[in-house]
């Protein structure tokens, strides 16, 4: 008789790494944690406090302060480039690489110029920096975070199979910025340039 093949070894779930510039405690975030369980193993890591408009800084001049809240979810007294930063270089946070990192659901959009001073995509854009698939999130200040985060949640389980086929191309980055009132559909657009009232 042939010896029994072991049994396949199944892939881990993927890693998925959370944060936002709202805050740790921001109802966009614990909406669209809670929404990414279903696609994998969800973990936080966001700023202590809000850090809207914090561009791409990080912090260098002072120690970065650490706190637990749950399982999984940690907050950083710093920005979000700090945070996922910290995540992608810290293996107590992750117990593996991110599949995908994800920053938001952040309240306002992120609209042209935006891009630019943006907490929210900033944190994003560490990870695509360091070859990791990423997408920023943001829906309008009145806009219902729940609803957001299912189409987000969409969204992302596309991102992670586009990944599973394409494992060496460049991470793609993503900023999603949610309609007021019930979405019609995806449009791929190019950044405008967005005026500011001084």
């Amino acid at each position: 008789r042939r010896p029994a093949m072991p049994p396949k070894k199944q892939p881990p779930p993927p890693t998925i790494l959370v944060t936002n510039d709202d805050g740790v405690h921001a109802p966009g975030i614990r909406a669209l944690a809670h929404a990414l369980e279903a696609l994998g193993d969800v973990f936080v890591l966001a700023p202590e406090s809000e850090q809207s408009s914090t561009s791409h800084a990080l912090t260098l001049s002072r120690p970065l302060r650490l706190r637990e809240h749950d399982a999984r979810v940690w907050s950083l007294d710093g920005t979000p480039a700090d945070c996922t930063y910290v995540a992608l270089h810290h293996r107590q946070f992750l117990p593996r690489p991110p599949t995908v990192v994800v920053s938001g659901i952040n309240m306002g959009l992120n609209l042209g110029t935006d891009v630019f001073y943006s907490g929210t995509v900033a944190g994003a854009r560490e990870a695509a920096l360091r070859g990791f698939a990423a997408a920023a999130f943001s829906m309008p200040s009145a806009g219902d975070a729940r609803r957001c985060a299912a189409r987000a949640r969409t969204m992302v389980a596309r991102l992670l199979a586009w990944r599973e086929l394409n494992p060496a191309a460049a991470a793609p980055l993503l900023n999603v910025n949610f309609p007021d009132g019930p979405p019609r559909g995806v449009r791929v657009c190019s950044l405008g340039v967005r005026e500011y009232e001084n």
